[in-house]
């Protein structure tokens, strides 16, 4: 099996390579693991956890004529799908919550040759169910943001027969007095998509904590870039020699905490406006770059991640650098900035 074990005391953490695979959802590895638990002889009262990235049925509805992925019509995002009680999908948005039909045809090409695309919680469990006869738990981050809810997923645990949850994130705190048999990370990749200085840290943070944090013996942690540094120095419980090789990279580029970072938020319902004010902004900025010989400090102006929000475009302009901080106690004033309309987020911990 295409797998690597790391070993650390009555801890095995297997990262197994998702490109060697035949199915790329479910390693071969995974499927043992889940007949061991479920269906052996010796899988009374055990216990299994699956991370899933997302929430729903599927990430979304492709066209298998032209590629197109139909997005919300007020935020630039892929439409995800839920699966409803009675069997049919209902699209929904997952950061304005406007709902939409499963499409018939492609709204761009015309043909039916659609299908779900990612996999979603609702996905998951409904194969899981198909293959061992064993329905999950699903618990989302909606059934856990208040104490009254976390103490009734926790009463749902306790008392749930099949024994195997699905989440879409770790709790802050270990389940208290649970101890799990098998963990597994359904797609260990996701996190590392987002275009971000800090998703490594982010990456390893949580699958470091996963690893010391909670009480189970054995985890699967799926990949398709088992290379990658976040990832391995996880599996190894090397958190210095993670921080050795992520500080350089930072060191080289100035980014927290060598260097400062300042994010300026532009927002508004007409593109073109938007990008006249974001592009006077920038040119003033500039201008004062090299008045004042701030030449090490970079100023550039992007889309972030989700380029429209609420039926708002969205633009950055972004500085980072040396001395970041005083040419915006400079410049604050100078441009009128509380007349403009800019959020400005001076010490941003974030691109995206």
């Amino acid at each position: 099996m295409n797998y690597e074990q790391f070993t650390h005391w009555d801890k095995r953490i297997f990262l197994v390579d998702m490109t060697k695979e035949l199915d790329h959802n479910f390693s071969e590895l995974m499927k043992r693991g889940l007949a061991k638990y479920l269906q052996g002889p010796s899988s009374k009262g055990k216990k299994i956890w699956i991370i899933v990235n997302k929430k729903g049925f599927s990430n979304g509805v492709i066209c298998y004529d032209c590629g197109h992925i139909p997005q919300c019509k007020r935020c630039s995002v892929p439409i995800s799908f839920h699966k409803t009680p009675a069997g049919t999908l209902m699209g929904m948005c997952h950061i304005c919550k406007m709902q939409y039909l499963y499409p018939e045809i492609c709204e761009e090409c015309g043909t039916s040759k659609i299908a779900p695309y990612g996999m979603g919680t609702q996905q998951v469990a409904e194969w899981i169910e198909q293959e061992y006869h064993v329905k999950p738990l699903i618990i989302e981050s909606e059934t856990v943001n208040s104490p009254g809810k976390v103490k009734r997923m926790l009463e749902q645990i306790q008392g749930n027969d099949s024994h195997i949850l699905i989440w879409t994130a770790l709790l802050a705190q270990p389940i208290r007095d649970y101890t799990f048999d098998l963990l597994i990370f359904l797609n260990a990749d996701l996190w590392l998509n987002i275009p971000d200085y800090n998703v490594n840290e982010r990456n390893f943070q949580l699958l470091y904590e996963a690893f010391t944090k909670h009480s189970c013996n054995n985890f699967v942690v799926q990949s398709m870039k088992v290379d990658q540094f976040s990832l391995r120095f996880a599996c190894k419980l090397d958190k210095e020699g993670f921080y050795e090789q992520e500080y350089a990279f930072r060191k080289q580029f100035l980014y927290p905490p060598f260097g400062e970072l300042c994010v300026i938020l532009y927002k508004d319902e007409i593109e073109s406006k938007m990008f006249k004010k974001v592009d006077s902004l920038y040119q003033e900025l500039l201008y004062l770059q090299q008045k004042y010989d701030m030449q090490e400090m970079e100023i550039y102006a992007t889309p972030p991640m989700i380029y429209k929000m609420f039926g708002k475009y969205r633009y950055n302009i972004i500085l980072k650098g040396k001395e970041v901080r005083n040419f915006m106690d400079i410049v604050y004033t100078k441009l009128n900035f509380y007349k403009k309309g800019f959020k400005i987020d001076r010490m941003a911990e974030s691109i995206v």
